[in-house]
């Protein structure tokens, strides 16, 4: 009876274990959309996030990319998506912050239809030039452009680059042409083969350019020199502290998520991101990582929407 009872129990467990395995076999990728083209900063760091993030949760994530508008095709996607924790967004914060500033009207609210999740990493942003232009940094470049009017060229590839390149004009005196672009990756191809003048790029994406000459760096955006570029000067240096900013990577959900589901993604998302592998490999490329709340998300994004709003109002930006 006893042997009964054991082979009856083993068979039990087996077919709990079974039961079990065939579940997760079956779970729904969870999407986490990126509202930008794939090759950029973004799209790195989403794949650097997800990639551990997938293990931490136990369910695997799929990136589905939805390019355009300025991030506006994107996030309208996302928050008109079922809130049952299934679809998340990765996306500057311009997303929520600077979209309200210049648009009189968006398909979508960013405050009341997209509920903030967790804060990636946050990264100064550099004003860099293909090494043709004459200037070394940002008041060589402006000296320039005062003698030679309208010679230079801007592109920007997302509204940082749009609002921070006006910005520079109203504080600076700079002129230049702008030029848009639809994606990051095409904007710095674009300097690196000289087609156009300068741009604003985050760390990550033109530090390898900047360490083998295709690129130099004008000045960084942060309050301080970056250890990852301790020569770069910062906007604050050459005379410009309004300039400073930093660019910083948020995930987002529909509105109406369960608060449960926002605080595991949150607390998942804080793990994943602390693991001092990662960690490491980020600040390698001049990220930093945040452990702020989706309360603390909130007051960060009523805090840059005020900054960016005056700076549209400053350059007179309406995109509609």
């Amino acid at each position: 009876m006893k042997v009964l009872s054991r082979t009856l129990a083993l068979l039990a467990t087996s077919l709990l274990s079974l039961a079990a395995m065939a579940q997760t076999s079956n779970q729904q990728p969870i999407k986490v959309l990126l509202p930008f083209p794939p090759g950029g900063g973004s799209d790195s760091l989403t794949r650097m996030v997800t990639t551990p993030l997938a293990s931490v949760i136990g369910q695997p994530i799929v990136i589905d990319y939805k390019p355009g508008g300025n991030s506006i095709i994107g996030a309208q996607t996302v928050a008109t998506a079922k809130p049952d924790g299934m679809t998340y967004m990765v996306t500057m914060d311009m997303t929520a912050t600077i979209l309200p500033a210049v648009y009189s009207r968006l398909p979508f609210d960013p405050v009341k239809d997209l509920e903030p999740v967790a804060v990636l990493s946050n990264v100064p942003a550099l004003f860099v030039a293909h090494p043709k232009v004459p200037a070394n940094n940002l008041q060589e470049l402006v000296a320039y452009s005062k003698k030679n009017p309208d010679k230079l060229n801007y592109g920007a590839a997302v509204l940082y680059g749009q609002v921070l390149g006006q910005q520079l004009k109203t504080v600076s005196g700079l002129t230049y042409t702008y030029v848009p672009y639809k994606g990051a990756a095409e904007a710095l191809q674009a300097v690196v083969a000289g087609h156009l003048d300068f741009m604003m790029l985050d760390i990550q994406t033109g530090l390898g350019f900047l360490k083998d000459g295709r690129l130099k760096a004008l000045a960084i955006t942060s309050a301080s020199r970056h250890p990852t570029l301790p020569d770069v000067p910062t906007v604050g240096e050459m005379g410009w502290p309004d300039l400073q900013m930093n660019v910083w990577y948020g995930m987002f959900a529909p509105a109406g998520t369960p608060p449960a589901m926002i605080e595991k993604m949150n607390s998942s998302v804080i793990k994943v991101t602390s693991e001092p592998a990662l960690r490491k490999r980020l600040a390698e490329l001049g990220h930093e990582v945040s452990s702020a709340s989706p309360a603390q998300m909130k007051a960060l994004i009523e805090k840059d929407g005020a900054k960016w709003r005056k700076a549209a109002r400053d350059g007179n930006i309406k995109l509609d």
